[in-house]
């Protein structure tokens, strides 16, 4: 255990109301922002072979009903969701006239400029439906989990009359893998007995998360991470050239993780967190009590999240063995082995957990995750 040698009546900090991260905000899913930046994203980054794959399966006429997007977030499948209702949308744009059937498309590509665009970025189009797991009234905080009544809304949607005559009724589930099981079974109706120009795009990062009956009845698009290449072009301009190796390597492929680390403010706070790690494998832990005292107060669970992320990205760099040249990395790759490389990710990962369900001074979450690297 990461405190086995903590007498059991001391307090490291007074509990206060309130865990650090409540369960139905400890994922890495794309936030509101990013859904609406994936409406207004009319580029794609990446993932031909997937665009290839959904034009020929439209120009064979063997489109399904249920589609599944799968890959870590914040690499696209978004983007590629709504680029392809776009295009649906837009099919009249590429039916036959006096001059005989065009082109076959080569992109599901769709012009800013388009009003299809404008609909589709404003939520406004009548005929696509976006679910995603509601906000908390109370909390303000995303739910866990999308719940049956949001899934429930998809039937009645799919059954109504396209406004266009002959076109498309599109939903589109985020996060589809948070759905619960009653949510997923709901879902069965609707893809055994789709409507004609019907479909049902379900995003998730986990596919093994959806439901057998619900996943063999849906085409399943795995996506791949993002090459460090397409990454960094991202990011030109965006970042100083200094910070861009560890933002590429700590985005591992996900231009949402690389825009989240490459913030400002983010950038400076994992900076400060670097410098404390000059000492390892012993800290100065006044110097870590100041920066947990800054960092760890009541209400930045955003940069506590970005701490956290960082933390986990540093420990699974060390399991994997790629340090990336990053100066800390390297000098523990040095000195660990296998076994002490999975004693601090696992200790890491028991302290997270123990923030996430304790309710613990948010303090602690800081010097807990130092001292699961100390002592080797």
């Amino acid at each position: 255990m990461l405190f086995d040698e903590m007498d059991t009546e001391d307090v490291l900090f007074d509990v206060e109301e309130g865990g650090l991260f409540d369960t139905d905000d400890v994922d890495v899913s794309l936030s509101e922002e990013d859904i609406l930046n994936a409406r207004h994203t009319p580029e794609l980054i990446s993932h031909e072979s997937v665009e290839r794959k959904l034009l020929h399966m439209l120009e064979n006429g063997r489109f399904p009903h249920g589609l599944i997007f799968s890959g870590p977030a914040g690499i696209g499948k978004s983007v590629m969701a709504y680029r392809l209702a776009r295009f649906l949308f837009s099919e009249k744009d590429r039916e036959p006239d006096m001059f005989g059937a065009p082109e076959p498309s080569t992109s599901l590509f769709v012009k800013n400029d388009h009003p299809i665009f404008s609909k589709v970025a404003s939520g406004g189009h009548p005929d696509l439906l976006t679910i995603e797991r509601p906000v908390d009234e109370a909390s303000g905080r995303v739910k866990a989990s999308v719940p049956v009544e949001e899934i429930r809304k998809i039937a009645p949607f799919m059954r109504k009359t396209a406004s266009e005559e002959g076109g498309w009724r599109i939903v589109i589930v985020d996060d589809a893998d948070t759905m619960t099981r009653s949510s997923q079974n709901s879902l069965l109706k609707i893809l055994e007995e789709p409507p004609e120009k019907s479909l049902l795009v379900l995003i998730t990062h986990r596919a093994g998360a959806l439901l057998p009956t619900v996943y063999s009845r849906c085409i399943h698009l795995p996506f791949q991470p993002l090459s460090d290449a397409n990454i960094q072009e991202a990011l030109a301009g965006r970042v100083l050239a200094t910070d861009m190796p560890l933002i590429i390597s700590m985005a591992e492929g996900s231009l949402g993780r690389a825009l989240n680390f490459s913030d400002e403010a983010h950038m400076s706070m994992i900076q400060d967190c670097l410098v404390h790690f000059q000492n390892w494998p012993r800290f100065q832990w006044s110097s870590i009590q100041e920066f947990a005292d800054v960092f760890g107060n009541k209400g930045n669970d955003e940069g506590q999240r970005i701490l956290r992320d960082f933390f986990l990205w540093l420990a699974s760099s060390l399991v994997r063995r790629r340090s990336s040249g990053v100066g800390i990395l390297e000098r523990m790759e040095e000195k660990l082995g296998v076994e002490q490389r999975l004693k601090i990710y696992d200790a890491l990962n028991a302290h997270f957990d123990l923030c996430q369900h304790g309710n613990l001074d948010k303090r602690f979450f800081i010097m807990g995750a130092f001292m699961a690297f100390e002592g080797f």
